[in-house]
């Protein structure tokens, strides 16, 4: 059980829990992939001349430096075509000045090849670091399911003295697309939260995600409903403490595993809930809580 759920359950503290998004996570591997194919396929590139037999750099690194150092290049050009019985001037007659500015007016400064080489190498690093989607939180203290979705802060309060209090958020597991198969292995725990902003109920899928759409493990979302009920209503859940480092449990695919971690790879920090934020915002929710779905809106 614990093996299991543990790639999907993030202990904060005491008495909350994270589980990630898992549209969130496979589309964050895709990014990634996209981030290396673009990185891998144009480093060469960027190389300054370090790695070349000639030592003559790379497109990029050309573009960018002619970009910043135009003059440079310019005066190198004059120098090359100067007549040296005259010097300042080419054969003929014409001076720098003159130059220069013909040579602007057909080529440019170059600014447009610049900054798509700067971009080249700026834009990967952002779909590298992107957060695509917050994760969802269980607080069993206070009992909410709260996750913020394009800056607007989505928050449920669920009802005590209940063995089922997922119910409230019709929380399910999709049929497989296969009809002999309706506990769907690979799909993810799916429930609803209110979304202000629409005034409409919006469907969160969770649990970890191996790759685009399938389950790290197999099962895992009839494990993690089981999980999370037990944290919601029992004062001592039993597999809350045995929660650990994400190691790769023995029964997954090493490839899985590693597609997993590609989707959670970061080289920024990220702050999915900022603290402060995120406190005010549940100190507001609870001065009236909301308990119920929209009910123009109910979920089948």
């Amino acid at each position: 059980m614990v093996e299991a759920i543990n790639l999907s359950i993030t202990r904060i503290d005491k008495d909350t829990i994270e589980v990630p998004s898992m549209v969130a996570m496979g589309i964050n591997v895709w990014l990634k992939i996209i981030f290396f194919a673009i990185f891998f396929g144009s480093i060469s590139g960027y190389d300054p001349g370090w790695f070349t037999k000639d030592g003559s750099p790379g497109v990029y690194y050309q573009d960018i430096h002619h970009m910043l150092f135009r003059e440079e290049s310019i005066i190198s050009t004059f120098e090359f075509y100067e007549d040296k019985n005259n010097p300042g001037f080419l054969k003929d007659g014409t001076n720098y000045q003159d130059f220069k500015a013909e040579l602007l007016a057909l080529h440019g400064r170059g600014i447009g090849a610049g900054l798509f080489a700067i971009g080249l190498l700026v834009v990967p690093w952002i779909l590298f670091n992107i957060s695509v989607q917050n994760p969802v939180r269980f607080d069993r203290k206070r009992r909410i399911v709260y996750t913020w979705s394009r800056g607007c802060f989505m928050c449920i309060q669920l009802p005590e003295n209940t063995g089922d209090p997922l119910a409230q958020i019709r929380a399910h597991i999709p049929h497989a697309p296969k009809v002999k198969d309706p506990h769907n292995p690979d799909g993810a725990l799916v429930f609803w939260l209110p979304f202000p902003k629409k005034e409409a109920n919006m469907p969160i899928g969770v649990g970890a995600n191996c790759f685009i759409a399938r389950a790290a493990i197999r099962y895992q979302a009839h494990y993690l409903r089981t999980f999370i009920t037990d944290f919601m209503t029992n004062p001592d859940p039993q597999w809350l403490n045995q929660l650990g480092p994400k190691r790769k449990p023995k029964y997954v695919l090493w490839m899985d595993y590693f597609f997993y971690n590609i989707a959670r790879l970061q080289l920024l920090p990220q702050f999915a809930f900022k603290k402060r934020k995120t406190e005010k915002a549940i100190e507001a929710f609870m001065q009236n809580p909301r308990t119920d779905l929209y009910p123009q809106d109910l979920p089948y």
